[in-house]
């Protein structure tokens, strides 16, 4: 039974409550309140037990319950569910991820992070950081320093479906989670793992991570620009490898419906966007979008990788980064100019102006037979190879 919340109170109801006789004899107040007698059960919260300290008073029993069980933890919603470090190369440098919370009720002792990959093979190394008191801080270097909220213990090590943590929470406070990824130096992995975050006998395993580490460069249209396929657009993340979409074939100089042979989906921050005269606004349905099948507008222009070319009505390619484009791909593309009469899959329409985007944004390309498909309306070439 629970000791009454108020009112009277005896020495026999407390024996009682401690699985004694209500009559024992030499029953000392102190001995019951400082453990003597048991140890006081911390499963009550600390206004509901004895402090152990003098002077040691009757009423400090109220709401005591010697057989208490410790309540579960509760997760609130984590802030970020979707942790993604995709883009990379092998090489690169590491990668932070913004901080993601969750406000926990009833929590008790560590946290425990574990990972279990579903699909993939993890080459690079990741590692966590979790704090009780605010941001742990990000990794500055390729040895993970960092993460000084911590408890001292900064980034530790998350291999695979292994438990790390160190961090002590209790009762209701806010966890504070982030990750880091260091690409292998030579080897490529995409990978989708699912993270469990533990405390107090209960689990989480809301957050997903996805690990992209390619030899890929940065041959890319943005993501908001939908993939012409016959009679209508689709979105990019719902198209898979085997999908039919529309592209051109110079050796028939037929526009043709072809198969999706390979398509990468990296983030980049090069993005321009063209303008082009006489483009009208695209109008498609995204089965992702809320509500399920809203109409999404993308607004008159291309946001493609600045060394990502595009194809004149002549056949030339013509890009804002030509040097990169030769660089990187063999490519020889010839600078884009206001004017430029650019193929578009039903018409031919002139650049108009161009827009730089600095901020970063997920990107996609897409391989085809033909190494060209339309977005958005507009020719652009492929070149990620088999």
């Amino acid at each position: 039974m629970t000791l009454t919340a108020s009112g009277q109170i005896s020495m026999n109801d407390i024996n009682v409550e401690f699985g004694r006789s209500g009559t024992t004899a030499n029953s000392s107040l102190e001995d019951l309140s400082d453990g003597t007698v048991a140890t006081i059960n911390t499963a009550n919260d600390s206004g509901d037990r004895p402090d152990g300290s003098a002077p040691h008073q009757m009423t400090e029993f109220y709401s005591y319950d010697h057989s208490a069980s410790a309540a579960n933890a509760s997760f609130g919603s984590f802030s970020d569910t979707t942790i993604r470090f995709i883009g990379l190369s092998p090489g690169d440098n590491v990668s932070n991820h913004a901080v993601t919370t969750s406000a926990m009720t009833d929590a008790s002792g560590t946290a425990v992070i574990s990972r279990a990959v579903n699909s993939g093979t993890a080459k690079g190394s990741l590692r966590v950081a979790v704090s009780n008191s605010g941001d742990p801080g990000t990794a500055t270097n390729n040895s993970f320093a960092g993460g000084t909220s911590n408890s001292g213990s900064g980034y530790e090590t998350l291999t695979l479906n292994n438990a790390v943590g160190s961090v002590s929470f209790s009762g209701s406070v806010t966890m504070h989670v982030r990750f880091a990824f260091l690409p292998h130096g030579s080897v490529t992995e995409t990978t989708s793992s699912t993270i469990t975050v533990t405390n107090n006998n209960t689990s989480d395993t809301s957050i997903t991570l996805t690990t992209s580490v390619t030899s890929f460069g940065g041959f890319c249209v943005s993501e908001g620009v939908p993939v012409n396929c016959i009679d209508y657009y689709k979105h990019i993340s719902e198209l898979e490898v085997g999908d039919m979409v529309m592209s051109y074939n110079f050796d028939t100089s037929q526009v043709e419906e072809v198969e999706i042979l390979k398509i990468e989906k990296p983030n980049h921050s090069n993005l321009v966007t063209y303008i082009f005269d006489d483009m009208e606004d695209i109008q498609y349905k995204h089965i992702e979008s809320s509500p399920t099948n809203k109409v999404v507008t993308v607004n008159r222009g291309l946001t493609i990788t600045k060394d990502h070319p595009m194809y004149k009505e002549d056949g030339t390619m013509v890009c804002l980064d030509t040097d990169k484009a030769q660089e990187l791909y063999g490519l020889e593309a010839q600078e884009i100019q206001k004017g430029d009469r650019i193929r578009f899959i039903d018409s031919i329409k002139t650049v108009d102006k161009y827009l730089l985007n600095p901020d970063e944004q997920e990107t996609y390309t897409i391989l085809t037979k033909n190494n060209n498909f339309y977005a958005g309306g507009v020719l652009v070439h492929s070149e990620i190879g088999e």
